[in-house]
């Protein structure tokens, strides 16, 4: 079984290429189906050089059972999959902190960056999209074998001053930007389409007229990304900044 959480489609298509070549089955981590499989995966995003919240909440909620599958961390050999724009850090030790394990192996994929609520960071050109899906296929098809094997191995992309960002930078991000407060939708430019409440993860958005915020985001970006007239923007950090469509990238770099 692979259990799989995926904001804007990065993780979700890593998460289907993996399971095609494994012949696992897919449940998503917001509504897991119970396992008793000898071998359980878990494929998601990074997110501030740590594991999304939702993450984190399924992973303590395997610590607290019995071992086993979804009855325990996963199984006898439980493994990661972490999608990531550049580099992921020490993530694999949040999530192993939050299983109360350790994991079997760890491996990072790089895929297109989708954060872009600091100065700096943006989506990222077709080329760069085209060399990382090129290299994802890849990778997954690497780690595939591993886990075939049943290998003890870690495959990461921490990136430099991986300690820091971690454990110094994480905690100021998790406290200040893991918000969706600053999110607001320009009446002007809004349809009141509902894409972006239909997309949400996690229910965090009801459309009454524009998008309004339920304050449990999980800073996936799957609304401001989603939004087909860029009506969503977090804070005035976004207004200039692309969007991401998986599918729609996709078609554009294999013409």
């Amino acid at each position: 079984m692979i259990y799989y959480f995926s904001g804007t489609g990065n993780s979700l298509y890593v998460a289907r290429h993996l399971a095609d070549a494994l012949g696992e089955r897919l449940s998503p981590m917001t509504f897991p189906t119970p396992t008793d499989d000898g071998v359980v995966g878990l494929v998601f995003p990074v997110y501030g050089w740590g594991i999304p919240n939702i993450v984190e909440t399924f992973a303590r909620k395997l610590n607290a059972t019995p071992r086993g599958g979804m009855n325990g961390a996963g199984g006898s050999y439980l493994y990661a999959v972490m999608t990531c724009g550049d580099d992921m850090g020490y993530a694999d030790n949040i999530l192993e902190k939050a299983l109360g394990r350790t994991l079997d192996a760890a491996f990072s994929v790089l895929m297109p960056n989708v954060y872009v609520c600091l100065p700096g960071f943006d989506v990222d050109s077709p080329e760069v999209c085209r060399e990382k899906f090129t290299k994802e296929e890849t990778g997954v098809g690497e780690i595939a074998a591993c886990i075939k094997e049943r290998k003890a191995v870690r495959r990461l992309a921490r990136g430099s001053f991986a300690w820091t960002k971690t454990y110094i930078i994480r905690p100021l991000f998790n406290r200040y930007l893991l918000t969706d407060k600053y999110f607001h939708a320009d009446a002007t430019k809004c349809i009141s389409c509902g894409r972006c409440q239909k997309l949400c993860p996690v229910g965090n958005i009801i459309v009454d007229e524009v998008p309004k915020w339920q304050s449990h985001c999980t800073g996936c970006l799957a609304c401001y990304h989603a939004c087909p007239y860029h009506a969503i923007n977090f804070g005035k950090t976004t207004q200039k900044k692309g969007q991401y469509n998986l599918l729609r990238m996709k078609n554009e770099i294999m013409k």
